[in-house]
């Protein structure tokens, strides 16, 4: 089942994501109300999850606008805002269900269950049966005469998918749609083997009847089911142990990860609200104010899920506090009160959050012989909470994976080139079992060890030396789960048996078939349907399939849709005019099923792909941009984005005629640090400097590296007294940090000169002035014997 979380919070998003995709759930995630509008557009999802305090688009205009478009998929509100005019407002939007921050995993999962149970009479059946298999998708569990079935992440996909479809042919093509990410893509062939695992995996828990049937030509279907009689009664009425869950191992881990990032960002994020109140009310920033009545939001919301019910409460109390147009003395003393709270109660440890029992240990098979690699690559998946087995016996290697079969293998090489032993193992393991994700660890870089691991199918080839987290965080990339969607095609014909003739030929492969026998209400029914691909008729009264077809053409939205139309004429003069008004395809009369099903497919994958294609290419542009302007190595902004943020003040200052302020910072005798510890000790030192000013400055503030060892911070709206204190605020912190520099001529410690200078910009002066003076200033402070600072008003 597919999902779209839309939460502006990475870290609540986060934990989320891995939450649900820990239960099979396919998550992708939005980040603000515009994107999440966009991917509704372009994918088909089971369920969405909504945020009301988002960037662009607020959720409850997402609801809306979602709705208005004719949009039925089920949407659970989940946000802080829990007052009951709040939940009226978001259950007049549209939304099916509300929810307040914090909840409990086990509770938000009951009501998506809910929800999806609802929203779709495929999801009626609680537990999918066939006989005496019987799969419980709120568990994520499979068992045969109830004993568990143990099934690698594709193939529980794969079979879940022909339980809630068991009336529906899926062809090669259409189960990669279903089970792989749009750019990883394998071939047919990979289908073929995955089927084959599945059949291999049932038949060895000890079902005897066939469960796939192959249709020849067209795909796979489940077989006709036995008589479940009692059985299968039994089946539903016996509630499967909760301990017994076949959890996908690495959510675990990437909970963990999140809780890791959440805790270390709190301490940035308090001093957000800190900075409301430190002398006064009257001297904060609005937009101040704003940032910190926004973090105080996030927090409530997020808070209670990491493990903190009481911050969340506190958090709460600090939101409404923040709301007052301005604080009184008592309301002033109540907010330090109520932060100081805060801060207490994240000193304490988290509660720990109620988990979801687990199997044992996933395991990882590692063949190759006893190193020191191999031991500290054991001891690392020990704190993943897997389980490596290493085999050094190779013979026996094939009788391992039969008794249990891992979530991934690695392959230890230590030759160059491959001996034949090594590669006659690996091409019979790869025959054996296609689909256990294989990485191979060679010694030696080059191009023909990594051709014959390519050729005989290793998915990864890392070469030493390689760290044993990266090792694993391959395994884990290679086990990230899948995506999966449906198709819906619009019919407009007048002939009611052409329409039933086309439901019957396209429904078996899923896809949803609006059918339209009135041309005249063409355009309404296109707008609620919202199609993957139009079939159109050439000749029906009063509008035929070349006037819809350009009428669709002309539209912005609908204008790429896939048109396919479907004519007894098959003359020159006819094929030109329909391709002339637009049409992708043309199919001939008498319909041919497998040739249109062929074609109406095909043409939906294409139009999907260019789909994901132009909204991937649009977040990578995104990412390009951010990244330009982005310094890598520190990751904080460059020179480019500098003089851009530095150009934009000056304008805006010299209309408000605030003071504007530059610091530039150098970092001294870095060279002989360079020299005496290396570039790498170096790149370290430069990313602790610059983490360093970020802590020192307000949000507002900018901080950038100027290049090499140099950096800028821009001060807008600041005097050169407060400069002046931001410059000694940094030097100071700098010194505690104690950074050994054994060659440094001042201390033996890491030490920086600073030029600091400021003045209100005027018309007639650019900002280059600015820097100019600022490096005057440095370049007196480093004659002066460095470690120092000079101020040069202008």
């Amino acid at each position: 089942m597919k999902i779209l979380l839309v939460e502006d919070d990475p870290f609540t998003g986060e934990l989320i994501s891995a939450t649900l995709k820990t239960h099979r759930y396919i998550v992708e995630l939005a980040t603000d109300g515009q994107i999440a509008l966009e991917l509704a557009n372009v994918c088909n999802y089971d369920l969405i999850i909504l945020d009301v305090q988002i960037p662009k688009l607020d959720g409850i205009s997402v609801c809306r606008q979602l709705r208005s478009s004719g949009c039925s998929t089920p949407i659970l509100i989940l946000t802080a805002k829990d007052s009951n005019d709040d939940i009226v407002t978001g259950l007049d939007a549209g939304a099916d269900d509300y929810v307040a921050k914090p909840c409990e995993p086990a509770q938000l999962l009951a009501r998506i269950r809910a929800l999806l149970r609802r929203g779709s009479a495929k999801c009626e059946a609680t537990i999918l049966t066939y006989g005496d298999l019987c799969l419980d998708p709120a568990l994520a569990l499979v068992k045969y005469q109830q004993q568990v079935v143990n099934l690698r992440t594709k193939e529980y996909s794969l079979l879940e998918l022909f339980l809630r479809h068991p009336q529906r042919i899926f062809s090669r093509n259409a189960i990669i749609d279903h089970l792989w990410k749009i750019d990883n893509c394998p071939t047919e062939h990979a289908v073929t083997n995955l089927i084959k695992d599945l059949r291999r995996q049932l038949k060895a828990a000890g079902m005897k009847e066939e469960f796939i049937e192959t249709v020849y030509g067209l795909g796979y279907r489940v077989k006709t089911a036995p008589d479940q009689g009692e059985t299968a009664n039994k089946a539903k009425k016996d509630k499967i142990n909760q301990t017994e869950i076949n959890k996908f191992p690495t959510e675990s881990v990437a909970i963990n990860r999140i809780f890791e990032q959440f805790r270390s960002t709190l301490e940035e994020r308090l001093k957000i609200l800190a900075v409301v109140v430190p002398e006064g009310w009257q001297q904060v920033n609005p937009e101040q104010v704003q940032k910190a009545k926004e973090e105080a939001h996030r927090l409530a919301g997020s808070l209670g899920t990491f493990g903190y019910p009481r911050g969340s409460e506190i958090a709460r109390a600090i939101e409404h506090l923040l709301m007052e147009t301005k604080l009184e003395s008592q309301q002033i003393s109540r907010f330090s009160q109520l932060l100081m709270e805060l801060k207490q109660e994240l000193n304490n440890p988290p509660q720990l959050l109620e988990e979801s029992p687990s199997t044992l240990a996933p395991r990882v098979l590692l063949i190759g012989e006893k190193t020191e690699f191999a031991e500290s690559l054991i001891a690392e998946a020990s704190v993943w909470k897997w389980q490596i087995q290493l085999i050094s016996d190779k013979s026996k290697v094939l009788q391992q994976i039969a008794s249990a079969t891992p979530i991934a293998i690695v392959l230890l090489l230590n030759s160059s080139p491959l001996t034949k032993e090594q590669l006659s193992l690996l091409w019979e393991l790869r025959q054996e079992f296609p689909s256990i994700p294989f990485i191979t660890l060679g010694e030696h870089d080059n191009l023909d060890s990594r051709v014959q691991v390519a050729r005989l199918g290793s998915e990864k080839y890392l070469v030493q030396p390689v760290t044993p987290t990266e090792v694993l965080e391959a395994i884990y990339q290679l086990l990230l789960p899948i995506q999966e969607k449906d198709a819906k095609v619009m019919v407009v014909d007048d002939d009611p048996t052409v329409l039933k003739i086309l439901t019957h030929l396209l429904q078996p492969w899923g896809v949803r078939v609006t059918c339209l026998d009135n041309p005249q209400q063409f355009w309404e029914v296109l707008k609620s349907t919202e199609p993957d691909l139009l079939l159109l008729d050439l000749e029906m009264p009063t509008f035929n399939g070349i006037e819809l077809c350009q009428v669709v053409r002309q539209d912005p939205k609908y204008g790429d849709l896939p048109i396919l139309v479907v004519t007894a004429h098959n003359d020159r003069q006819s094929t030109q005019k329909v391709f002339a008004a637009g049409a992708d395809d043309m199919i001939s009369k008498p319909i041919v099923g497998p040739e249109l099903v062929t074609r109406v497919i095909s043409r939906i994958e294409r139009s999907r792909l260019r789909q994901q294609l132009d909204y991937l290419h649009q977040q990578q542009a995104a990412i390009w941009q951010q990244q330009a302007r982005i310094d890598p190595l520190t990751q904080i902004p460059n020179r480019r984005a500098l003089e851009e943020f530095l150009q934009q003040q000056w304008q805006q200052l010299i209309q408000e005629q605030e003071t504007l302020c530059l610091i530039l910072c150098d970092v001294d005798h870095f060279k002989n640090y360079n020299d005496f510890y290396g570039h790498p000790a170096g790149d370290i030192c430069l990313k602790q400097i610059a983490k360093t000013i970020q802590e020192c400055i307000k949000s507002s503030d900018l901080a950038a590296r100027y290049g090499g060892e140099e950096f800028a911070i821009i001060l807008p709206k600041t005097s050169l007294d407060g400069a002046l204190r931001v410059a000694q605020r940094i030097q100071q912190k700098i010194s505690q940090l104690q950074i050994p520099h054994e060659r440094s001529k001042i201390k033996n410690y890491v030490t920086i000169s600073m030029g600091i200078t400021g003045k209100i910009p005027t018309p007639e002066q650019s900002f280059d002035s600015l820097i100019a003076i600022a490096d005057e200033a440095l370049y007196t402070a480093k004659n002066r014997g460095r470690n120092t600072y000079c101020l040069y008003p202008l």
